[in-house]
């Protein structure tokens, strides 16, 4: 029996490239926001070498930039 790999939308912590998945945006442009951006969520920082971010503070920020307020 296979397991199943969750879905975007089921999982509460991406790392870069489901973030930029989920974002729409590339790899460049993620690094970039997280870098210059105030208002985009902070990335943790699981290892050295490991880093992500929370679903749900993605999904503020999208909502606080598309002016939906929750």
């Amino acid at each position: 029996m296979q397991a199943q790999t969750p879905s975007l939308s089921d999982q509460a912590f991406f790392r870069p490239a489901d973030a930029c998945r989920y974002l729409g945006i590339g790899r460049t442009k993620l690094h970039l926001l997280s870098e210059t951006a105030p208002d985009f969520p902070r990335k943790v920082r699981l290892s050295a070498r490991c880093v992500g971010w929370r679903r749900q503070e993605l999904d503020e920020w999208l909502a606080k930039k598309a002016g939906v307020t929750a």
